[in-house]
């Protein structure tokens, strides 16, 4: 991740809305958070496609999140951590430790919606794959929390091993969101190797008997990834992921940088795509005339599909 220092930004609304029953009666439920986004600066600083998804769970299972000990994960703005604390749950937030402008970015986005750190809530520098004082200090807890916090596969042990850690000898559970960015990543072997278990979560039951539209969130999160997702054409066959990546990260955070390579010869095929974080940020890269990397004028347009 980036510790950005560009300040243009925006208040985003997150609004959840359910039906509960007591007594015979029923009555509306409403929740408003408000996240201020820096949507020029790092990853961080961004809620990410996934985050509302985890988000709009916990607000369909708001009932047994009070006085839970919830535990979030590289939470950069915090909403699915936030949501869980504004329904009675005991939240520790947890970002990279070698952040401290995110962390403190993460303070801001708590104070928005009332919330007082260190009686309300915890922030905490964390270090994945490295069990330091400071993550024993956070056992025991009941549930973990993490969205879109597999986009690094160098870093998928690093989080696993970490949540291994935390729910070892306990009945916690670990809840996660994630986008799928390549078909060719798995966490299956890691699961294996720490000892875990993984389990889909059906949706689509779950989306009925609460009364939210989940197909609708999703139709939101798809049409917003799209318009920050680039096709990147004509690239040299040297220029791999991370060049791509270093590249285009010039007009905005990068959530993922890919280039496509041929399975038989293991070349490069000449083209990718990148995903950036927000739709400015996409919008300011096809604007500019011509892009050149390593010799050669890239090709860019907007991925229609």
């Amino acid at each position: 991740m980036s510790d950005g220092r560009s300040v243009s930004g925006q208040l985003k609304k997150f609004v959840f809305r359910g039906k509960s029953s007591s007594n015979g009666d029923t009555r509306g439920e409403y929740l408003e958070i408000v996240i201020p986004e820096l949507l020029t600066a790092g990853y961080s600083f961004y809620t990410w496609p996934s985050a509302p998804l985890l988000a709009w769970y916990l607000w369909t299972q708001r009932r047994h999140l009070r006085g839970l000990r919830v535990l979030e994960l590289g939470c950069g703005t915090g909403l699915p951590g936030i949501l869980a604390a504004k329904c009675g749950a005991r939240v520790t937030l947890t970002d990279s430790v070698a952040l401290p402008r995110s962390l403190r970015h993460l303070s801001a986005c708590c104070e928005a919606n009332g919330l007082v750190v260190n009686r309300d809530v915890k922030i905490l520098g964390l270090a994945w794959g490295l069990f330091l004082s400071e993550v024993h200090a956070l056992r025991p807890v009941d549930l973990i929390l993490a969205s879109d916090c597999f986009y690094e596969p160098s870093q998928f042990e690093e989080v696993l091993s970490t949540v291994a850690y935390l729910l070892d000898g306990t009945d916690a559970r670990f809840l996660c969101s994630y986008q799928e960015r390549s078909a060719d990543w798995s966490i299956e072997a890691l699961l294996k190797k720490w000892g875990l278990k993984g389990a889909l979560l059906d949706l689509d039951s779950l989306s009925e008997s609460s009364g939210v539209d989940y197909r609708a969130l999703s139709k939101v999160m798809a049409s917003t990834a799209r318009a920050a997702r680039l096709y990147v054409g004509n690239l040299s066959w040297t220029v791999g992921h991370r060049q791509l990546k270093e590249y285009f990260s010039q007009f905005g955070p990068v959530q993922n940088a890919r280039v496509v390579f041929d399975r038989s010869t293991g070349l490069s095929k000449g083209y990718g795509f990148i995903e950036f974080a927000n739709s400015s940020a996409a919008a300011d890269a096809t604007n500019k005339q011509v892009h050149t990397l390593e010799g050669l004028n890239l090709i860019v347009q907007v991925q229609n599909s």
